[in-house]
């Protein structure tokens, strides 16, 4: 029997066809969602590029930014949300934890260009140093 001919297929297959294309259309939207934040330039694709360009530890760099980005989203899939909406304390962890590893991150990459580390063009500390006197 077909859905066409059996009232109570057709019935069945309707009601799963939302379901189906609700699936598929959040399938989809999650991964154009993810798509959309890997390739947006921040810092972490900041750093592969420099690495790649570098060609040093290339394969450990992309290796772990892909790791990191899979586990971030899936925190965010498996509901790290709840877990810091039932416990408000741990979000204040998070906030000052993240703000203390973002100000830690700039100091070190302001003493590189004030040293002329790795990353600074040649002769990039020497230009500020002037133009800071």
């Amino acid at each position: 029997m077909s859905p066409a001919t059996d009232p109570s297929l057709a019935a069945a297959a309707a009601a799963a066809a939302p379901a189906t294309a609700t699936a598929a259309g959040a399938f989809v939207q999650g991964g154009l969602m993810t798509a959309g934040l890997i390739v947006a330039i921040g810092a972490q694709n900041a750093l592969v590029l420099q690495q790649g360009l570098r060609r040093t530890h290339v394969g450990p760099v992309v290796a772990l930014c892909t790791a990191s980005d899979w586990l971030l989203i899936a925190a965010g899939v498996f509901g790290l949300g709840s877990l810091v909406r039932s416990a408000p304390g741990l979000l204040e962890v998070f906030r000052w934890g993240g703000a203390s590893f973002l100000l830690a991150y700039g100091a070190l990459a302001l003493r590189r260009a004030w040293t002329g580390g790795p990353a600074a063009a040649p002769g990039c500390a020497r230009r500020w140093a002037r133009r800071l006197r």
